[in-house]
């Protein structure tokens, strides 16, 4: 079942010894992702500070299509290679282009003296690189409150063993970065490395969740007028596979004379809602932080926004209902209901009267941002002096 992972990878470790004898390195840094279609947020942020010190860059990122990653991740659950292949090339066209696409990034890899990445990258792992480039991983989330990576190999919403091995899952890091001391040794295990090469810098979301953008405010109050009337209220769930929201508790208890209840999907989950009273926010039109910069109080579960939103000094709730199923399936680094059991509970209803009756936990909140919300002046400063730091060593 594994013999096409290893012959692309005897295929791709031929070609990148070929690639690296023909380009010669350069001071010049790259940025890759397989998470968006276009450079993130904490991407184009170094990019302009790159551009200001007229530092040479390039870039991929270029989103492989959700199939052809689930089924890579998970071939050690087929019956045998030929299921694998037929889900794979399912989708032909676009494991032809990630398969194309694969030769850009070696060359610019071989090319470039720093390599950035905001997740795993298949080249980046799998291959050895020439002696002194260095690799940063710059995770796309500030902390990792439930398990990833190395954290869940074997498990049921986790990667095969086979494949981790064969693939060399996260590989190659020279730093990884983390949001606060608190998250290092979760980073440390998750990527499978030494608890030294973790920096808790943080990353440009920091920044940008502090600073506020004053024609981005006006827009967002002007789509939805009844912000400036209420206590505003943001819904904004985990991606689970079954999809669920659970939204219908809080929808029960909630009321919708005295808050507004907004609610922001993961992008993997269909964007509508029956329910008039909800507002949905456009995730085309507005990004899920510059939402959260503008509400009171943020409701998630398992997702780090908790933490983008503590950033931002907004009070956060955590709704944990299926909290037992997914600490079995899928794992977590914090005990949410052990450690906060004032900000984290498995009661929707809890959650709302917990907002409506102003009953909010401060000192919770302020132990848990304590541990775990980065306090640095300007992680955006401190990623640029570990670049130069690797450009001119």
């Amino acid at each position: 079942m594994t013999i096409f992972l290893y012959l692309l990878k005897i295929h791709l470790i031929s070609v990148y010894f070929f690639i690296k004898l023909l380009h010669r390195r350069k001071n010049q840094v790259f940025f890759l992702s397989r998470q968006f279609d276009e450079p993130s947020l904490n991407y184009q942020a170094i990019m302009k500070r790159l551009e200001d010190e007229k530092i040479p860059y390039k870039f991929i990122c270029k989103k492989v299509n959700a199939n052809i990653n689930d089924s890579i991740r998970t071939q050690g659950n087929y019956s045998n290679t030929f299921s694998f292949l037929k889900k794979t090339f399912s989708h032909f066209h676009s494991a032809l282009g990630y398969y194309f696409d694969l030769y850009k990034q070696m060359r610019y890899i071989a090319q470039s003296k720093v390599v950035i990445v905001d997740g795993y990258n298949l080249p980046v792992s799998l291959l050895k690189h020439k002696k002194g480039t260095k690799v940063i991983q710059m995770w796309h989330a500030l902390g990792a409150i439930k398990q990833f990576g190395y954290q869940t190999i074997g498990r049921k919403d986790g990667i095969s063993p086979k494949v981790a091995k064969i693939l060399k899952m996260h590989a190659n890091y020279d730093y990884v970065l983390s949001g606060s001391v608190g998250m290092n040794p979760f980073f440390a295990e998750a990527f499978h490395v030494n608890e030294e090469k973790v920096l808790p810098i943080g990353t440009p979301t920091v920044d940008y969740m502090r600073m506020k953008d004053k024609k981005i405010a006006a827009k967002i109050a002007k789509k939805y007028p009844s912000m400036k009337e209420k206590i505003n209220v943001l819904y904004s769930p985990t991606f689970r596979n079954d999809k669920r929201q659970n939204l219908e508790e809080l929808v029960k208890y909630f009321d919708f004379e005295k808050a507004n209840l907004l609610i922001t999907f993961h992008p993997k989950v269909e964007n509508s809602i029956a329910d008039d009273r909800i507002l949905v926010i456009d995730r085309e039109e507005f990004s899920t932080f510059d939402i959260v910069k503008m509400v009171d109080y943020v409701i998630t579960d398992y997702s780090a926004l908790m933490i983008d939103a503590a950033v931002a000094n907004k009070k956060i709730l955590l709704y944990v209902y299926d909290y037992e199923k997914y600490e079995e399936d899928n794992g977590l680094n914090i005990h949410l209901l052990e450690d906060y059991p004032h900000l984290a509970s498995k009661s929707g209803k809890k959650i709302v009267e917990t907002i409506l009756n102003n009953l909010y936990d401060e000192k919770e909140y302020k132990a848990f941002k304590a541990k775990y919300v980065p306090n640095i002046k300007s992680s955006t400063e401190e990623i640029m002096k570990l670049i130069k730091e690797c450009l001119y060593e």
